[in-house]
């Protein structure tokens, strides 16, 4: 289905993971592209994404010819704002799935920034072209704080109802792995308690039922993390990718 994999390195973690060598598995086609793209000297995307590097990102993505129908690694979760830029080329009705333990729906603090915490927000006022949003693992604490009238927007989930997600369109997925359970792996953000399992069931789920026109995928542990044996939980991550990678291309 997919014939590429872009992996956007801005922290440097990648640098610590394997999971996009080719030598990891023979499920690695020779039709398959992989690409590592280097962005640690763009200044401006450490959760929030400012103008100067926004139109970098977008440079980038031109000059590169990354599409929206690929397999996207995006880094921890404070670059997944990359999900609103990546799915900006999208030009016919879809629908956005997303993992997540956040909702991601906080209005711009300031002016119209892109932030890693208001991107789906920004998807939804911004992309013509977007259908419906579906968000599975969303603290509801946290949905609870939304503005009634942007939470109606979308249909929430708790982990135990993936049964009832039901998207209308060709699916964007986008898996943020803080909705899994700190058991599983460790992200640098609060976690829900979604099992590995569960999630790559409800990935094979979504993508038997539905066209699953791209993918995008973050959460890594940083670079500089504290309260944890980082070593352990970048070869957890590690594993996580490449294993997720597996369900996807089948």
């Amino acid at each position: 289905m997919f014939k590429k994999v872009s992996v956007f390195n801005f922290s440097g973690i990648y640098d610590e993971e394997s999971f996009y060598l080719k030598d990891k598995g023979s499920f690695f086609c020779d039709a398959l592209s992989i690409e590592k793209y280097d962005l640690q000297n763009i200044s401006g995307t450490n959760c929030m994404c400012d103008d100067n590097a926004l139109s970098e990102i977008r440079r980038v993505i031109k000059d590169n010819n990354i599409s929206s129908r690929e397999i996207h690694y995006i880094d921890s979760g404070n670059y997944h704002y990359m999900s609103a830029i990546l799915t900006e080329d999208i030009k016919i009705p879809f629908s956005l799935v997303v993992l997540d333990h956040h909702p991601d729906m906080q209005p711009p603090l300031f002016g119209n920034i892109l932030s890693c915490g208001g991107w789906v927000l920004d998807v939804i006022e911004n992309n013509k072209f977007l259908k419906d949003v579906h968000i599975i693992g969303a603290d509801r604490q946290l949905i609870e704080k939304i503005d009634k009238k942007d939470a109606e927007r979308v249909n929430f989930y708790d982990t135990d109802e993936l049964d009832k997600v039901h998207p209308q369109y060709p699916v964007y997925l986008s898996i943020d792995k803080d909705v899994l359970s700190k058991k599983c792996i460790v992200t640098n953000w609060d976690q829900g308690e979604m099992s590995e399992e569960e999630l790559f069931s409800f990935v094979k789920k979504i993508m038997t039922g539905h066209e699953l026109i791209g993918v995008d995928i973050c959460g890594e542990c940083a670079i500089d993390q504290e309260g944890c044996d980082l070593g352990i939980e970048i070869e957890k991550n590690d594993s996580f990718n490449l294993n997720i990678l597996k369900v996807i291309l089948g």
